[in-house]
C-alpha cells in the first residue's frame, strides 16, 4: 500500500507539473528555438529533469517508514511512477502523426536522471 500512495502522490504532481511545464514552453520558448533539435530537447529537457526530480521529491516524502529504509522498496516507490508516466509518454509520443522517437528518447532519458537526482536527495535529506 506503501507503494501504491507514494505512485499516486507523484502522479498527481506529475501531471500538475507537466501541464505547469508546457505552459511555461509555451509562454516561453520562441518557435525558432524549439524547431531545432538542441533547442527542444534543452527546453522539453529542461522542464521534464525539474518536473521529474520534483515528483521523485514528492513521492519520496510520501513513503514513510520502516518501509522507506528497505533500498528496493524505496525506489520502486519513488521511481515507480517516473518510469511508468514515461513509458506513457512514450506510448503517446508513439501514435502521435509525426513522432520524433530520438527527441523522446533524449528527452526521456534527462527526465529520468532528474527522478535519480530527486530520489538521491531526499534518501539523503532522510539520512542526516
Amino acid at each position: 500500500m506503501d507503494v501504491i500512495v507514494s505512485w499516486l502522490v507523484g502522479s498527481v504532481s506529475w501531471f500538475a507539473l507537466k501541464v505547469a511545464g508546457t505552459v511555461a514552453v509555451v509562454w516561453l520558448a520562441s518557435p525558432e528555438e524549439l524547431s531545432s533539435f538542441e533547442g527542444a530537447v534543452l527546453w522539453n529537457g529542461g522542464i521534464g529533469f525539474v518536473c521529474y526530480l520534483l515528483v521523485a521529491v514528492v513521492a519520496g516524502l510520501a513513503h514513510r517508514a520502516p518501509e522507506r529504509r528497505r533500498l528496493g522498496r524505496n525506489a520502486l516507490a519513488v521511481l515507480g511512477a517516473p518510469v511508468l508516466l514515461t513509458l506513457l509518454d512514450g506510448a503517446l509520443t508513439a501514435v502521435a502523426p509525426d513522432p520524433d522517437p530520438a527527441l523522446f528518447l533524449a528527452c526521456a532519458v534527462i527526465s529520468l536522471l532528474g527522478a535519480v537526482a530527486g530520489w538521491l536527495l531526499v534518501r539523503a535529506a532522510r539520512r542526516s
